[in-house]
């Protein structure tokens, strides 16, 4: 009993975003809502010509126990085209917002069961050296770190509200 206590202790993953409360930041070229393929979520096409992109979205801890979050797990470049998170931060909005003018520097994030915190993901662009044969790269998640009951630290891959798409080759698709 005491073993498969421990065991599930170390594979609790309790961190999911809402379906509401998310919001891009500048630089998109489209916002396409939900589309065949996309799982019934929203497509932010960021411009191919930025070498970032910011999305905000709510964090709720859907587990018994409060949880830290301490922000992404190491991110793992590839060849281009490359689209990946860099960077967490916080906003100063009481809403899900990634404007740059409400954005401040992450730092731990403890939210208790049930509650939900706003984050902002920098995702990094690359599409130096793509060529017509790998055009595009999609995301809808991120990996966060977090601790919880003073003794466990884990990863988890918490399902984006939409997906980023990163189009290299074309550009980005005619807004609605």
């Amino acid at each position: 009993m005491v073993l498969g206590l421990w065991l599930w202790l170390g594979s609790y993953a309790p961190l999911r975003a809402l379906s509401t409360g998310y919001a891009p930041g500048p630089g998109i070229g489209a916002d396409v809502q939900p589309v065949s393929g996309s799982g019934g979520r929203p497509v932010f096409f960021p411009f191919a010509r930025r070498h970032e992109f910011d999305t905000a979205f709510t964090l709720k801890n859907t587990g018994r126990f409060a949880v830290t979050v301490t922000g992404l797990a190491a991110p793992g470049e590839s060849p281009p085209p490359w689209l990946g998170p860099t960077d967490l931060l916080a906003t100063t909005s009481s809403t899900a917002s990634a404007d740059p003018g409400e954005l401040v520097a992450f730092s731990n994030v403890r939210i208790d069961p049930g509650d939900t915190a706003i984050v902002v993901v920098r995702f990094g662009l690359r599409c130096a050296g793509t060529t017509s044969a790998s055009p595009d790269v999609f995301t809808d998640g991120v990996r966060l770190r977090y601790r919880y009951l003073s003794m466990f630290t884990r990863t988890q891959t918490v399902r984006l509200p939409f997906a980023v798409t990163l189009r290299c080759v074309g550009g980005p698709p005619a807004s609605p």
